[in-house]
């Protein structure tokens, strides 16, 4: 079926309410916009889907999320008939972030578990990745929903989902259910209750403090020094970025009696417009222009975002009269000094786990601290699956890309831990005479001197897509013909002993690398530095000729 096809065939389909077919009208004149929105399906991938909101086949939109939700319904069915057997509730829970359609999106998801018999626990309004990811466990239900684009343009919303211990899904789980998705190929195959009828008959219920209670407990828990916090002279700012962490975070630290928040209160309410915020996205300096005018003008020690489903935090802190931005893995080691000199419990087995992209000072660390370091492919579910292979070791788990989790009761990366954590931390530190840069330096001091930074290449569209497929097999074919470097390791191809990825990593001199993996959420070709060196200035230096040697080849 050509494109054309497939857009007349939705435009005469009256399945679609009038509006939604009123959109695909307005485009028929523009071949460009047709082409751009039917040349293939928004793929269901291993980290779910996220396109841009709008009708047709590769967009995002009411319908496409309820036959992706009746092949995950069919899918939890055949799991729990076959691998669970009864254990869990027949059950899912539901969370939105604050993005357009994201409750429209969320409440078609539970009509349509209602549909299949199984009930469904939809939050009464926005609420973090993590809390969904806990309400999982909480409520003992066989999988979880939530509805979010994370750190995407205000035009994205997006679809993850997980299994009954609260993590997303693994693999060859990933698989079984994208074939379930690809199963249901038309909508009238979709099962779905009216939201009057799921109530009637006990399918759908409105879930909030019974979950919000326990979770914010059970954040509370993973203070090491809570006294701290009480009496703490750290001033901190903190912003959600208009999205799902505020009223999290502020009750935490409220209850916590930390005083000294500073709240950016332009950002503070959920808005999926984003209307102060060029990118909602802590990766990103441009994300904390609001709030450094706030640091600058209170003199505040520490400056924090959270993405808009607050599964990320990116911190600033204050160096003299400027704000210095930590990348993701240097508040990895900051975390890791802390909690590893800071617990007095912690054994041989004991364990951090972070990903085949992130820092080798983390094994450093570990080793000098006596514990393990295990090392997954990237995405926080590798993480989750660690945990659930050895709970009651796990200390900490993070990525580069801003992700971190401290406690096994929740299995997704958990920004309002990471913020109660980042205060107490810089508070410790503070009145131990460091600032947290001073203490970086001196676990530099100490391991040797590491620096990373991920560049991203965006490839979008059809052709754009195509081109990133062919720079992989570029390097993956002929790698040696374009770049010098000591060994490599083909995550798609070498026996690594981690599943199967589309991952290149290149070996260079010093125990230095580099990574290429296209992103799993969104069009883009990542190729992620790590580079060793005796002294800061001559990590710096190798990090600028690799990187204007390596990225001229990905683009060439």
């Amino acid at each position: 079926m050509t494109v054309r096809e497939k857009y007349e065939q939705w435009l005469g389909n009256t399945y679609f309410d009038d509006d939604f077919r009123d959109e695909l009208r307005a485009i028929e004149n523009r071949p460009d916009e047709i082409d751009d929105r039917f040349y293939r399906d928004l793929e269901f991938g291993t980290a779910g889907m996220r396109g841009i909101i709008g009708a047709g086949t590769n967009r995002i939109n009411e319908y496409i999320v309820r036959k992706a939700t009746q092949g995950f319904a069919n899918f939890l069915l055949e799991r729990d008939r076959e691998v669970l057997k009864g254990k869990f509730k027949k059950s899912v829970a539901i969370a939105y972030d604050s993005r357009r359609k994201s409750y429209e999106f969320a409440l078609e998801s539970a009509l349509v578990m209602a549909g299949n018999g199984i009930k469904a626990y939809l939050f009464d309004g926005v609420r973090t990745t993590p809390e969904l990811s806990f309400a999982v466990r909480e409520l003992g239900c066989i999988g979880g929903i939530m509805v979010t684009a994370s750190h995407n343009p205000p035009e994205y919303n997006g679809y993850k989902v997980y299994d009954e211990t609260g993590c997303q899904l693994v693999p060859h789980l990933a698989d079984a259910l994208i074939e379930h998705v690809n199963q249901v190929t038309d909508f009238e195959q979709v099962k779905r209750l009216d939201k009057k009828s799921a109530l009637a008959e006990g399918l759908f219920k409105i879930i909030d403090e019974e979950v919000d209670l326990p979770y914010i407990e059970m954040v509370k828990r993973v203070s090491i020094r809570p006294e701290l916090l009480k009496n703490s002279t750290l001033k901190a700012v903190y912003t959600p970025l208009h999205g799902t962490g505020g009223a999290t975070v502020k009750r935490v630290l409220k209850e916590m009696a930390f005083s000294n928040l500073i709240e950016v209160s332009s950002q503070m309410a959920p808005d999926g417009e984003f209307p102060t915020c060029k990118k909602p996205n802590p990766e990103e300096y441009e994300a904390f222009e609001v709030a450094i005018e706030y640091a600058e003008k209170h003199g505040a020690d520490l400056v924090i975002a959270t993405d808009p489903d607050c599964d990320r935090i990116g911190l600033l802190v204050k160096d003299q009269n400027v704000y210095r931005v930590l990348n993701g893995n240097q508040i990895g080691t900051l975390f890791m000094a802390y909690l590893l000199s800071s617990r007095q419990d912690l054994t041989p087995e004991h364990y951090v786990v972070n990903t085949i992209v992130s820092s080798d000072l983390a094994k450093r660390q570990a080793e000098h601290h006596g514990v393990r370091l295990v090392q997954t492919l990237t995405g926080f579910k590798f993480i989750g699956e660690q945990i659930e292979k050895d709970e009651p070791h796990f200390v900490m788990g993070y990525e580069e890309s801003y992700g971190y989790l401290f406690d096994p009761h929740v299995r997704d990366k958990d920004a309002v831990m990471g913020t109660l954590i980042a205060i107490e931390m810089a508070e410790y530190f503070k009145q131990n005479g460091y600032s947290l840069l001073e203490k970086l330096e001196e676990i530099y001091q100490e391991h040797g001197y590491f620096i990373e930074e991920t560049i991203s290449k965006k490839f979008e569209g059809k052709e754009g897509h195509s081109v990133m497929l062919s720079i992989m097999a570029k390097f993956r074919e002929n790698a040696s013909d374009l770049i010098e470097f000591k060994r490599s390791i083909d995550f798609l191809k070498d026996d690594t002993g981690l599943p199967k990825s589309d991952v290149l990593k290149y070996y260079l001199e010093d125990h230095s690398w580099f990574v290429l993996r296209p992103s799993g959420t969104e069009p883009k070709l990542k190729i992620y530095f790590s580079i060793q060196a005796e002294t800061q200035e001559k990590a710096k230096q190798k990090l600028e000729y690799y990187k204007s040697l390596i990225v001229e080849k990905v683009i060439s």
